[in-house]
């Protein structure tokens, strides 16, 4: 059950993003950053398995729900997840700090494309504030979504709290 952990945490999350929830026409970015959040936080994490083909997979389910463009959203997920693979042995995947920065980075980097290939997609340029506005939300709950994610995998409603970030197991 423990190998399943990280993709039925990824589909709930795809899932959810894609709910009509109402949200305001700026914030419609955020949810499905929060599933590439939770893929690369999955990442991260040494001795869990979240393959990128997976990863891919729930992107197309996230395009194929949210009704956008076939692949744009496997694509932010395939960066995600490479990112995360990159950011384990480049912050040796415990100091939050480093953590943050590599997201920050690569949320930035994801809204920057995403915008680009959707204007390519309509054709003209469209409003960069939704994609801007749902990647600072991703870095400042990359902590609160990374906890999760550890919850999720420890099985513990309270771990201790010094090892919480310094050592993941």
């Amino acid at each position: 059950m423990k190998g399943m952990l990280p993709a039925l945490s990824v589909l709930f999350a795809v899932l959810a993003a894609a709910v009509p929830w109402g949200l305001p026409a700026h914030a419609t970015f955020i949810l499905s950053l929060l599933a590439v959040t939770m893929v690369f936080c999955w990442r991260i994490i040494p001795g869990t398995t979240l393959p990128a083909y997976l990863a891919m997979l729930f992107g197309l389910l996230g395009d194929l729900l949210g009704g956008g463009p076939l692949g744009f959203w496997a694509l932010m997920m395939l960066i995600g997840v490479t990112a995360g693979g990159y950011a384990g042995p480049f912050t040796d995947g415990r100091d939050l700090k480093r953590l943050w920065i590599v997201w920050s980075i690569a949320a930035f980097l994801i809204a920057g494309l995403s915008w680009l290939l959707a204007s390519l997609y309509f054709l003209r340029w469209i409003d960069w504030w939704p994609m801007a506005f749902g990647a600072c939300a991703s870095v400042l709950l990359f902590p609160v979504v990374l906890h999760g994610v550890l919850w999720i995998r420890r099985g513990r409603l309270l771990p201790e709290r010094t090892a919480l970030y310094r050592r993941w197991t």
